[in-house]
């Protein structure tokens, strides 16, 4: 098995990469400081995120340097020259003694920033020390960890969001977010930057729950962008002030659309509701999948332990900060009481389950989050009866303490009211079936007019004024539209009257019909009587085959 890379290893490839393009911007044909100094710095704040400071400081003398030759005009002598690619030389011997760093390698960093000090001029230590760090800011190197790890996690979540819209069923987008969030939860500072580790926190439960559910909640795109937005700007505040400036409305978009999305569950409907009355056996099992084992209803054992934690979520609530921090600690609690939520003969488990659909539409509306006493009250109510199982296991009396509980909270009373022995949902006490009635027959189609059609000649039906129908003229396209049974006879009357030249019983006795008017008719694009689409790929099959067909005659074509 490889052994996974720790904080030196990862030093040591950043290193080495910061120094290829440190050495390539010097002995390329003149320097280019604004490479060099990309260069030193990504060097020095990898250095300083590893804890080795001396080697930042080493890395701060190169920056000088470059701003000496961009800003001050400092020339690039064949010495500047050489002396820089021997400090490249010993950064990067410097870099491969890290894991075993000594006072002697402290020294000789010293000795390198000192020498590249007096080409500049300048105190290259200056850098390290841009300005004093406020209470409780982040350092240097946090600062820039935490902008590049950011902007990733970010990246991530916006491709997971897009991958969901086109696919929902797609899980790895989703696991490459949570493997890309490990570096930055594991950074221990991180800590000392709220609402930050409580907006990691909130990321990596929702995407945890999408790689769980069977199918993603309705605009889980549009949270999923949130929270990258919420990231970006904590992330962009610690780089530029230390620290995140209190609660920013991303992070606030991010947590109610949150609880939206994955604690109300609104658009779920019961499958039970889709039975119809009567039927004894409304489900089928599929005998070619494999069938798996129903979630077993909690213990007694188990229920004073979830009696005991609910207890515990009522503290944490009340003493979380308003705001961001307050709804990820109810989002916490979705998974709680939707783990309770299964099917079970005994009161108890269907107390449990209507108390967790009652709490979870609280935490979902935000009314959890605008009343937190009196939600926090409740489940101290919940917990304490849970808990009291032990001394007095009545499940019974227990059971209707929780349907009261559930009343208070908002629950419906057909979700606490006891289910009719009829109905087939007995044993998960869940609201009475709806009935969808059946479809009412289609009527049946009337029946079809079908007249015989003779060939007619096209030239025929070009009308030529008075004297009759001659080629040269056009013929409105409305003129041939039936209009009903009778429509439909005298058309055909005419059509064929117009073939024979000879005029129809119908059109005997009408009058010649009056000169083309561009007023009085409607002009048709010719287009719209082109074949289009399928029906003219299959006509151009039709045709090259019948060119095909003639040319094996071998016939005269000339004609």
């Amino acid at each position: 098995m490889t052994k996974p890379r720790g904080t030196a290893d990862f030093f040591a490839l950043e290193a080495g990469e910061c120094l290829e393009r440190l050495e390539a911007a010097i002995t390329h044909e003149g320097p280019r400081p604004d490479e060099m100094l990309r260069a030193a710095r990504g060097l020095r704040g990898s250095a300083l995120m590893a804890g080795h400071p001396a080697i930042a400081r080493a890395a701060a003398g190169f920056e000088g340097l470059a701003r000496a030759l961009r800003d001050k005009g400092l020339p690039w002598t064949d010495s500047t020259s050489e002396r820089a690619a021997q400090g490249v030389d010993e950064l990067r011997h410097l870099v491969r003694r890290a894991p075993e760093w000594t006072d002697v390698d402290t020294t000789r960093a010293g000795r390198l920033a000192a020498e590249l000090d007096a080409i500049t001029g300048a105190a290259s230590g200056d850098v390290l020390r841009p300005a004093s760090r406020a209470e409780g800011s982040a350092s240097t190197g946090v600062r820039a960890f935490v902008a590049r790890e950011g902007a990733l996690i970010a990246s991530a979540l916006d491709r997971a969001a897009r991958a969901l819209e086109s696919t929902p069923e797609a899980r790895e987008p989703l696991y490459a977010v949570l493997r890309r969030m490990q570096s930055l939860r594991g950074l221990a500072e991180i800590a000392e930057l709220p609402p930050l580790p409580e907006i990691l926190d909130g990321i990596e439960l929702a995407v945890g729950d999408l790689t769980r559910l069977f199918a993603p909640p309705p605009d889980v795109s549009s949270v999923l962008d949130a929270g990258a937005a919420a990231l970006a700007r904590l992330s962009r505040e610690i780089t530029e002030h230390g620290r995140p400036q209190g609660d920013p409305a991303e992070a606030r978009a991010f947590t109610e659309g949150l609880l939206r999305a994955f604690a109300a569950e609104a658009d779920v409907v019961p499958i039970e509701s889709m039975y119809p009355d009567g039927d004894p056996h409304p489900m089928q099992r599929s005998t070619a999948q494999p069938q798996f084992a129903p979630v077993a209803p909690l213990g007694p054992v188990e229920m004073v332990s979830y009696g005991e934690h609910l207890t515990q979520a009522a503290d944490r609530i009340l003493a979380s900060a308003p705001g961001t921090a307050r709804d990820l600690r109810l989002y916490t609690l979705v998974s709680t009481f939707r783990s309770v939520a299964v099917a079970g003969e005994d009161p108890m488990t269907r107390a449990l389950a209507r108390l967790g659909r009652a709490a979870r539409d609280l935490i979902g509306t935000g009314a959890a989050a605008r009343k937190p006493e009196a939600f926090a009250a409740a489940l101290r109510e919940a917990g304490a009866i849970l808990s009291g199982l032990v001394d007095r296991p009545d499940p019974r009396t227990a059971a209707e303490g929780l349907d009261a509980i559930a009343r208070r909270l908002g629950a419906r009373d057909e979700d606490v009211r006891p289910p009719s022995p009829a109905a087939g949902g007995a044993a998960t006490g869940v609201p009475e079936r709806v009935v969808i009635p059946a479809p009412a027959p289609a009527p049946e189609p009337a029946e079809a007019i079908v007249l015989p059609v003779e060939p007619v000649a096209i030239e025929s039906l070009a009308f030529n004024g008075e004297t009759g129908f001659a080629p040269d003229a056009v013929v409105p396209i409305e003129a041939l539209a039936p209009s009903g049974r009778v429509g439909l006879e005298s058309g055909f009357d005419r059509l064929r009257s117009l073939a024979s030249g000879r005029p129809s019983p119908a059109t005997a006795t009408a009058t010649a019909p009056a000169p083309f008017s561009s007023e009085a008719e409607t002009i048709v694009e010719i287009g719209t009587l082109c074949y289009s689409g399928r029906g003219a790929l299959e006509r151009a099959a039709e045709v090259q085959a019948e060119i095909a067909r003639q040319m094996a005659d071998a016939r005269d074509l000339s004609g």
